[in-house]
C-alpha cells in the first residue's frame, strides 16, 4: 500500500487543518494501531508517515492533535491496554488516558530533606564540562535573592 494513501497519511493531513479535527486523527490512528501485532511495527509506520508529511508539507514538526494521539495510543500499546472494548467498539482517548493514569505507579512524595538533599549531592557532583563557579553562584543568587 503506498503511504499517501494510508489511514495514518490522511490522519496526518487532517491533523495539519486545524484542531477541530482532533477527534477524526484520534480515530484513525487507533484503527491502525489496532491492525499492527506490535507496538514496534507501528512505531514504524508512524515514523514513516510523520517522515513524508513533514516533507510534504514542509513542516518541522508535527501538529498537537497528531503528537497527542500517538502519545496516547503508544503508551497504551506499551503497558498492553486493549485498543478496543468489550463491544469490540475501539476505545476513546480519555478512557486510555485514565487506563494509562491508572497502570503507572504513584508518584512518592518527596520530602523537603530529601529534596535538599538531591540538590546538594548534584551539587557536589558537577560535570568537568560545566563551570562550577558559575553555577554555584546562580544557585547562592536563588536561595538568597
Amino acid at each position: 500500500m503506498e503511504i499517501t494513501s494510508s489511514p495514518l497519511y490522511a490522519a496526518a493531513t487532517e491533523s495539519l487543518v486545524s484542531d477541530a479535527s482532533a477527534t477524526s486523527t484520534f480515530e484513525k490512528m487507533i484503527q491502525v494501531a489496532y491492525t499492527h501485532s506490535t507496538v514496534d511495527t507501528f512505531t514504524k509506520e508512524l515514523k514513516d508517515t510523520e517522515k513524508l508529511i513533514k516533507k510534504d508539507f514542509e513542516i518541522s514538526s508535527m501538529p498537537g492533535p497528531w503528537r497527542s494521539a500517538k502519545s496516547v495510543i503508544h503508551t497504551a500499546m506499551k503497558l498492553s491496554i486493549s485498543l478496543v472494548d468489550d463491544n469490540g467498539s475501539y476505545c476513546g482517548k480519555t478512557y486510555l488516558q485514565n487506563k494509562i493514569k491508572e497502570a503507572k505507579p504513584d508518584k512518592e512524595e518527596v520530602t523537603n530533606q530529601q529534596y535538599i538533599d538531591k540538590v546538594l549531592k548534584l551539587l557536589m557532583d558537577i560535570p568537568e564540562y560545566l563551570d562550577a563557579k558559575t553555577i554555584h553562584a546562580e544557585v547562592k543568587k536563588m536561595i538568597f535573592s
